[in-house]
């Protein structure tokens, strides 16, 4: 029997002049990927072929190059050298040039664990958001599955091996609300937390074992759970994010510092190795860092988040964006700016407090402008914005916006907003909080003299509702 499409497409790693087209089959396969213009798909042209192999579990990417910048097309995929039909073209528009001036909007959010077969109604009413706030892409900061919900990954227990992973993917991502919404909606993703397991971190710089929560580990042995479930073993983490590569980072902008592998393409983490799943991408006059907060992450007493390959990656972006790009977002997975009270597990930048400041203090000592937060994760919503404290005296405004969960349990244990104790920092202000599922849409507006960023949290209470802040 031939393959069939499995999972996808995916449109990723979008710019001005390229892009990556991904799927994944349900065997082994061939991958056609086709281009149009947005109002010709009579004249839809082959723009590439690849194989869909078992050592990738049969996902592929097709690069699309020599793009026009700001201008529409449409793409689809076969598995066929035939075109597909009209219906199996999604729409989609490159970016301005790095550097020019133009208004967009995006979505972002993060953790997608529905009830059943039926849940989605984040993304259904995200899919209707993309005409009528004319999105551009999507940010998914994280928790994109949750392989350690035996309740709801498909498995019925936690994944172990890359065949476990792979299928907790396949699962998830068939929801009929997620499997609408991939093609329609240019996405950049990172990881969190539960794409291997619930707060994991590595023991020690070496980053040979890791470890899950003590007070998860003795829960599942209450359950009887087997051993290779309730620890996490150095095969699980390479397991993950072999996963986690396949469906999430293979569509993504090239790596700042790159993984080294194995020959089965799992990641090796090598003592001191800087390497991480960081990136970086540019909308016009706005530029994104997409930070990877959890595969240098070390808990106690070390409390590493970023590593010091991240870190050097980071700065020196932040340079060479200061003066080009007058809106810079901060993509993390977890809040920055938002510590609370109940904050037991410390799985936040506030568990990190020395990385926390060693940021602060850079953007304050640089007089870095224009700086917003993107945080998912806490399974609520909130913007905060305060003041960098320059050593000259400047005040400069910066902002934290987070969006979470999609589709997941609300928790309220994050109203307890605690202000952070920095000398970094002054005027910070929580001007709302919310605790329903959600989405969170920006608006980077280019038309005045200096650019207006506008967060509109859709949440989800009693029917769909709306707040909204510009900073």
């Amino acid at each position: 029997m031939p393959s069939s499409l499995l999972l996808g497409p995916i449109l990723g790693a979008l710019s001005h002049q390229s892009a990556k087209i991904w799927a994944r089959a349900d065997g082994p396969a061939r991958l056609y990927g086709w281009l149009a213009d947005r109002n010709d798909l009579a004249n839809a042209r082959l723009v590439g072929v690849t194989d869909l192999l078992p050592a990738n579990g049969y996902a592929g990417v097709l690069p699309l190059h020599d793009l026009q910048p700001d201008t529409p097309y449409s793409y689809a995929v076969s598995l066929s050298d035939s075109p597909p039909p009209p219906d199996r073209f999604y729409p989609f528009r490159t970016f301005p040039p790095p550097g020019q001036r133009q208004s967009f909007a995006f979505a972002f959010g993060s953790c997608y664990l529905p009830p059943d077969e039926h849940g989605g109604q984040t993304f259904d009413y995200l899919r209707r958001l993309i005409e009528t706030e004319d999105l551009r892409f999507g940010l998914f900061l994280g928790d994109q599955i949750y392989a350690d919900a035996a309740h709801g990954n498909g498995l019925g227990r936690v994944a172990v091996t890359l065949d476990d992973y792979r299928a907790v993917y396949a699962h998830t991502w068939s929801h009929p609300a997620i499997r609408e919404l991939l093609p329609r909606l240019p996405l950049f993703m990172t990881l969190d937390d539960h794409e291997v397991d619930n707060d994991w971190h590595w023991r020690d710089p070496s980053r040979q074992w890791a470890d899950i929560p003590i007070t998860d580990t003795l829960l599942r042995l209450i359950k009887g759970y087997p051993p290779q479930e309730r620890n996490l073993f150095p095969d699980r983490v390479r397991a993950a994010l072999k996963a986690y590569e396949e469906h999430q980072m293979m569509h993504a902008p090239d790596l700042l510092i790159p993984f080294h592998t194995d020959a089965l393409g799992e990641v090796i983490f090598q003592p001191h190795d800087p390497a991480s799943f960081a990136y970086a991408f540019y909308v016009g006059a706005a530029a994104f860092f997409m930070l990877d907060t959890r595969t240098m992450r070390v808990g106690p007493p070390y409390r590493i988040l970023l590593g010091e390959g991240q870190w050097r990656a980071l700065f020196e972006w932040l340079d060479n964006v200061k003066d080009n790009y007058p809106v810079k977002f901060l993509v993390s997975s977890c809040s920055l700016l938002h510590p609370f009270f109940f904050d037991i597990a410390h799985d936040r930048w506030s568990g990190f407090p020395a990385e926390r400041e060693r940021l602060l203090e850079f953007l304050a000592r640089h007089e870095i402008e224009g700086v917003y937060i993107l945080a998912g994760d806490l399974h609520s919503s909130h913007a905060v914005t305060a003041e960098l404290r320059s050593p000259t005296g400047r005040h400069i405004p910066i902002a934290e916006f987070c969006a979470s969960p999609f589709e997941q349990r609300s928790v309220w244990l994050s109203f307890g907003y605690l202000p952070i104790r920095s000398p970094w920092l002054s005027q910070q202000r929580r001007h709302f909080y919310r605790a329903f599922p959600n989405v969170g849409i920006v608006h980077v507006d280019f038309e005045g003299p200096k650019p207006k960023v506008t967060f509109t949290l859709h949440y989800h209470a009693k029917g769909w509702q709306t707040v909204s802040l510009t900073a």
